[in-house]
């Protein structure tokens, strides 16, 4: 009982100093967090594990209208979790937290640049198998619709995965909210940033069923081997799965890793989703000579009058140095194919945000994306970052980010300084942004 005290003493305490140094911070625009990471027991007896984050980022960034003026970017935000596991299968998990945020740009109504609010990013139950081949998560939770630029969203509904030999499932059905999306009231920066277009979930509903999605992939792996029966024990076992994947892949040769096809719906209230919603896509990923690995594929959007493809080619590869460091660059181009006239691809929850201040989306494409990342040996796990964004048509907007992070007291403490240029034909100038997050979690 004396441990279990002082756990929680200890927490109540960083939890305490956290919410200081968030009236001095702003939130990440997509909450990167390491909650998840930081899970911890509240006593060996108690099948309950618990974890606080707290993130403070200050910043500055220069006017897109002048070269004179400068706003400064201040918030924070304090998340909290709670993960209950019961008969190895079920699962129940709830986080939440406190966010603030303020700037000082003068263009804005002095009465919009405070927010101080509380709020819920997840609350699900979730299930699994004794073999992993299904998994079942239920409530408010994030996710994803395969390798697809189509979902990647906060949703109150169902998630679904099942697996079956070479083949695998996922199903993706549920509503979206202004109040929990990821661009949404809670969780997002876009007050601070809000350069063109600051409403991200203009078109996104008030109340359950004004926005909805529904979808399913279907993923085959060619390279799939059916399992041989070992004689060694669970443990030794552990990375048995993750060999028989990639064993017969030669590095010097060419071969299919997976093959994906998409099935997508969003329907709701005519007032946020006029029209009829269907998206049809197939991806392929590979491993080339020299290992490479690459992405192909594209997704038709059948809307009335609206009619588009977006194809997508990305190019990767991770280079691991003899010193224990590793660089791993890719290079991408997502293009569209207009079939009815001036047609826009627009998926409402496709939420890809590239770069760090603009944040450009589906309606921007066709797009270029650059990403080198450099890690370095060593406790800190120092690494840099350098990432790349442009449009080819339209604005022509393009931004250059570099980032670099280092972790330490056992990775609870993540500090990262990240600077960005952006230079587009909707402002007159260019202008340039820089930060520096500190995000401690226990």
């Amino acid at each position: 009982m004396a441990k279990l005290n002082l756990n929680l003493t200890s927490k109540l305490i960083a939890l305490f100093v956290a919410v200081l140094l968030s009236q001095l911070a702003y939130s990440q625009m997509d909450c990167r967090s390491t909650l998840g990471a930081h899970l911890t027991p509240f006593h060996k007896d108690v099948p309950i594990l618990w974890a606080i984050e707290g993130t403070m980022a200050p910043g500055i960034m220069t006017s897109p209208y002048n070269d004179t003026d400068i706003t400064k970017l201040n918030g924070g935000m304090v998340l909290g979790a709670l993960d209950f596991t019961f008969a190895k299968k079920h699962n129940f998990y709830v986080e939440g937290g406190y966010k603030n945020w303020k700037t000082s740009d003068t263009v804005h109504d002095a009465s919009s640049n405070k927010s101080r609010h509380f709020g819920i990013r997840q609350v699900f139950y979730s299930y699994t198998n004794t073999n992993n081949q299904l998994k079942i998560k239920a409530g408010l939770h994030e996710a994803k619709l395969g390798s697809f630029p189509i979902v990647d969203e906060r949703i109150l509904g169902l998630s679904a995965d099942k697996t079956i030999g070479a083949f695998s499932f996922n199903l993706r059905g549920g509503t979206v909210m202004k109040n929990f999306a990821r661009m949404g009231l809670f969780c997002s920066n876009r007050h601070l940033y809000g350069i063109i277009s600051p409403n991200y979930t203009e078109n996104i509903g008030k109340k359950p069923g004004d926005t909805n999605l529904a979808g399913i992939t279907i993923n085959w792996n060619p390279q799939y081997k059916k399992p041989v029966q070992s004689q060694l024990t669970d443990d030794n076992d552990e990375f048995s799965e993750f060999n028989d994947e990639f064993s017969s892949v030669d590095s010097k040769n060419f071969a299919f890793s997976q093959v994906q096809f998409l099935f997508y719906n969003e329907f709701g209230n005519q007032k946020f989703i006029p029209e009829h919603k269907l998206y049809l896509g197939a991806f392929a990923d590979m491993n080339l000579p020299f290992n490479f690995i690459a992405q192909i594929g594209g997704v038709y959007q059948n809307m009335s009058n609206n009619d588009a493809v977006i194809y997508i080619a990305n190019l990767g590869r991770i280079v691991s140095w003899q010193n224990a460091s590793s660089t791993r660059f890719d290079v991408s181009y997502i293009g569209k194919a207009d079939i009815s006239q001036d047609a826009l691809y627009m998926p409402l929850f496709s939420n890809l945000f590239l770069g760090e201040i603009m944040r450009l989306d589906a309606t921007d494409f066709p797009l270029w994306n650059v990403k080198i990342n450099h890690r370095f040996p060593g406790k800190l796990k120092f690494n840099i970052g350098f990432k790349a964004v442009g449009q080819i048509t339209d604005a022509k907007t393009n931004e250059q980010d570099i980032e670099l992070g280092i972790s330490t007291f056992k990775n609870h403490l993540k500090l990262t300084l990240i600077g960005s240029r952006v230079q587009t034909n909707l402002t007159p100038e260019d202008f340039f942004m820089a930060r520096l997050e500190l995000r401690l979690a226990f």
